[in-house]
C-alpha cells in the first residue's frame, strides 16, 4: 500500500506564536511536524503539502483575520526545507493535464489553495476524481483540526483513502469544535495514531 504524508497549512502564520493567525497548541507540535517531515525525506515518503495562499482583501478575511497572504513571510512553510525530497509547486489556478495525474514516489508536492479545502487545488481535485486516492494509506498531519485538517482528512476518507490521523501533530483553534471534528474524522473511517508509532512504523 503506497503511503503519502499530507503536512496540512503547517504556516508560520499559524505555526509561529507571532503568526497573523496562531493557532493554540501549535508551537507545541512543532517539534513532532518536524520529526515527520525528516523521517519523510530520510525515507523518501511522498508528502503533499496544502497551503493558503491568499490574496489581498480575499473573501475568507470575512470569517477569518487576514493571513497567509501569498508571497508574505507568514504565508511561508514553517518548516520549508522539509521533507528533503524533490519538489513540485501546484498553484492555485493551475492548468492540470492528462500528464499530471500521476503522484511521484518520493516526491513533495507544495499545493496552494485560495480556499481551506485542499480540494480547491485543480491538481488535487483531479486527482481525487480520478480515483488516485483510493487504497492510499494518508498519513495526516498539520493544523487546524477544526478547520482544514477536518475538511482535508473528511475529503480524503470519502475518496477512499485509508486516512492514520498524527493526534499529537495536530492543534485546533477552538477546543469543543476540535473534539467535534475528531469524532466526525472518527466516524468518516480514520484512525488516531501517534508521531512514534508513525516514525517507528515499518510501512513505507
Amino acid at each position: 500500500m503506497e503511503t503519502v504524508f499530507f503536512d496540512i497549512d503547517t504556516q508560520v502564520d499559524f505555526v509561529d506564536p507571532n503568526g497573523a493567525l496562531y493557532v493554540p497548541g501549535s508551537k507545541e507540535i512543532a517539534p513532532n511536524i518536524r520529526r515527520l517531515l525528516e523521517y519523510a525525506g530520510e525515507h523518501r515518503i511522498t508528502t503533499i503539502s496544502p497551503m493558503c495562499a491568499h490574496v489581498v482583501n480575499d473573501s475568507e478575511f470575512q470569517q477569518f483575520a487576514p493571513h497567509c497572504v501569498e508571497g508574505s513571510p507568514g504565508q511561508r512553510r514553517y518548516f520549508d526545507e522539509l521533507p528533503a525530497l524533490r519538489r513540485h509547486v501546484w498553484e492555485p489556478e493551475a492548468t492540470v493535464g492528462k500528464g499530471d495525474l500521476e503522484i511521484v514516489r518520493g516526491d513533495h508536492y507544495v499545493v496552494k489553495k485560495r480556499s481551506f479545502p485542499m480540494l480547491s487545488n485543480p491538481w488535487v481535485k483531479a486527482l481525487a476524481e480520478r480515483g488516485r486516492f483510493r487504497g492510499m494509506d494518508a498519513v495526516a498531519f498539520g493544523v487546524a483540526t477544526d478547520v482544514c485538517v477536518r475538511v482535508d482528512v473528511l475529503d480524503l476518507c470519502h475518496a477512499g483513502a485509508h486516512v492514520r490521523l498524527v493526534r499529537d501533530a495536530i492543534a485546533g483553534i477552538r477546543a469543543d469544535d476540535s473534539e467535534r471534528a475528531l469524532r466526525e474524522i472518527i466516524g468518516a473511517g480514520a484512525r488516531l495514531v501517534t508521531t512514534d508509532e508513525i516514525v517507528g512504523d515499518g510501512r513505507r
